[in-house]
């Protein structure tokens, strides 16, 4: 935020309101969340001293790292929820600041957003993914790069078990490998983890149109 833009307008909590020092969040609440470090790196689950879990040395998934900012729970499950589903995009330069201030982005040389159904776009007016996107990528200066589009229309992740969700997304996703020419690592984006599915969805097609490809999953908040 601009000396003079903080200077107009002072940071206030969103939560809150209480008038605040750097970002519109009390700093206690980014105390709470927090996630820590004993996860694994490859998935992001709880695992003992951060080392590779169990699951992810029997059977590597397709993304090669996960970085998640916060545990989704609390108030922020709540912010969470107006930012997707109620249009509060004045969320978005939050999200991003919190989210820049914890991912490890060296080498990453593209931001791709999970993106939506162009149905499910047209119902929502705006992809949550892409929005933060547009935050994000002008911060940590790595730029967007859309190679990926979802041209089949999948039932809603909510409330769908693991196996399923699984399931669910299943060549959900397409990969530009125009788009991919002469990446070697990238970051998904989203708002918000669950089982990964998603993005290990997503991340197998980028792999599969760009063999070699490094591909980091990256998270406002992530599910426990």
């Amino acid at each position: 935020m601009h000396w003079l833009e903080k200077w107009l307008f002072p940071p206030t909590c969103v939560i809150t309101g209480v008038t605040c020092e750097k970002k519109d969040l009390d700093p206690s609440f980014v105390s709470k969340w927090q996630i820590g470090s004993e996860v694994c790196p490859r998935c992001a689950e709880p695992s003992p001293q951060g080392l590779l879990c169990g699951q992810c040395l029997a059977k590597p998934p397709r993304v090669n790292r996960t970085q998640a900012a916060f545990r989704f729970e609390d108030e922020l499950r709540d912010l969470m929820y107006q930012y997707k589903y109620h249009q509060q995009l004045h969320l978005s330069r939050l999200f991003a600041e919190l989210l820049a201030e914890k991912v490890e982005f060296q080498g990453v040389q593209g931001i791709i957003p999970i993106p939506l159904h162009p149905s499910r776009l047209r119902e929502r007016g705006y992809n949550q993914a892409f929005e933060l996107a547009r935050m994000l990528s002008p911060i940590l200066n790595i730029p967007i790069i859309s190679a990926l589009t979802r041209p089949l229309a999948t039932p809603s992740q909510t409330h769908l078990k693991a196996k399923q969700r699984h399931q669910n997304l299943n060549q959900a996703f397409v990969a530009d490998p125009q788009l991919l020419d002469n990446l070697d690592q990238v970051a998904l984006l989203d708002d918000v983890i669950t089982t990964g599915a998603t993005m290990q969805a997503a991340a197998k097609q980028l792999q599969t149109a760009r063999p070699g490809l490094v591909v980091e999953a990256w998270a406002v908040a992530k599910t426990h």
